[in-house]
């Protein structure tokens, strides 16, 4: 680009108003999200519609990332889908606050004799791992 259309581009860019550009990033997290829990369940956009009492062209805006959502519509999807689709920050640490136990196997290798082609592993102790929730809301 040349240095003319930069300088444009970078007071076009400045012009644009800061809840402006955080309307557009939450409408398209949200949209993403609906997306994926639509493919997670199988679901056509047809299918989707039919659930909502809406025209398949309806959810294709709504899933467009630029249509002005309610709370209501929200609320509906996350009916339809059986799932979240906005968690809060203090909704989420009060779900996503306990700590969580797995157990890793830990396999060491043990060196190959002369008449073997490949190291063997052998299984070490199982070892306790605390895994820790995190502050960050996702």
């Amino acid at each position: 680009m040349t240095k003319d259309k930069t300088a444009v581009v970078e007071r076009l860019k400045a012009r644009i108003l800061p809840e402006n550009r955080i309307f557009v990033r939450k409408n398209l997290a949200i949209s993403a999200q609906v997306e994926a829990l639509r493919k997670e369940k199988g679901w056509t956009q047809k299918e989707l519609a039919r659930k909502l009492g809406k025209t398949e062209s309806e959810v294709s805006r709504l899933l467009s990332g630029l249509h002005n959502l309610t709370l209501k519509s929200i609320a509906k999807l996350e009916a339809e889908l059986g799932s979240d689709i906005i968690v809060t920050p203090l909704e989420a640490h009060k779900r996503y606050k306990s700590t969580e136990y797995v157990t890793l196997r830990i396999y060491v290798p043990v060196q190959a004799t002369r008449n073997e082609l490949a190291a063997h592993y052998v299984e070490e102790d199982e070892v306790g791992f605390q895994k820790l929730s995190s502050n960050i809301a996702v």
